[in-house]
């Protein structure tokens, strides 16, 4: 599998990655990703995967616009959501799942058509680009990963900003760990290896860092789970 035509020089430099085993042998990644293994990595700097964080490279959030999640108390009110899921005119649902936990709840996940997504992610847009006209923005096959490159941040204030970008944005609430990683532009989510999607850069964004203070007030992020 060759990567499509490049947007801009991140997907140029994807081929140029060397990545090496514990054996000391290269490990060929575009290959790797054909047969259908994700290629992700982490975001905040450290020297070793054991280590303490040293450094704060961006702060970022997961947009995933693939599925409406909801924990409930009752098998009915489960039949009532799916119910009202589907009477929606503007909702496009392929499937929908149904867990139970140890407590008794139950988890509905219904997953929307790609056609919907793919609506849901112009109107994320329209709706956000004053907020993310200047961050990095990288367009997923469910939504988007958008980053905000910070210079000179501080380690103990990265989750608390994690967790107010996400309430702001309606995003992944679990994105907020120091050693979360990311999908790498270039690359293919191959989940479903009958429909690849290139993960790939939408725009890059401005060329001078943030910093942490800056995206707190251009943002007017909460500052209850900031201090």
């Amino acid at each position: 599998m060759t990567l499509q035509k490049p947007l801009n020089l991140m997907e140029r430099l994807i081929p140029q990655i060397n990545l090496i085993s514990k054996k000391n042998k290269l490990i060929h990644l575009l290959s790797q990703n054909a047969r259908g293994y994700a290629v992700f990595m982490e975001i905040n700097y450290r020297e070793t995967k054991d280590s303490d964080f040293k450094e704060i490279r961006a702060q970022f959030i997961d947009v995933d616009l693939n599925k409406i999640s909801e924990k409930l108390n009752t098998r009915d009110q489960v039949k009532q959501k799916i119910k009202s899921i589907k009477s929606n005119p503007s909702e496009q649902i392929l499937l929908t799942t149904i867990k139970r936990n140890k407590q008794g709840q139950y988890r509905l996940l219904a997953h929307r058509t790609e056609q919907r997504i793919a609506q849901l992610k112009k109107v994320f847009l329209k709706k956000h680009w004053n907020r993310i006209r200047n961050a990095m923005i990288i367009e997923t096959k469910n939504g988007y990963h958008i980053y905000w490159v910070i210079q000179g941040g501080s380690i103990s204030k990265f989750v608390p900003i994690q967790k107010a970008l996400a309430q702001k944005f309606g995003s992944d609430p679990k994105i907020t760990n120091l050693s979360r990683v990311m999908r790498i532009p270039g690359f293919y989510h191959m989940k479903n290896p009958d429909r690849p999607f290139l993960v790939r850069v939408r725009q890059l964004g401005r060329k001078k860092p943030f910093t942490q203070e800056e995206l707190i007030n251009k943002l007017a992020l909460n500052p209850r789970l900031i201090h």
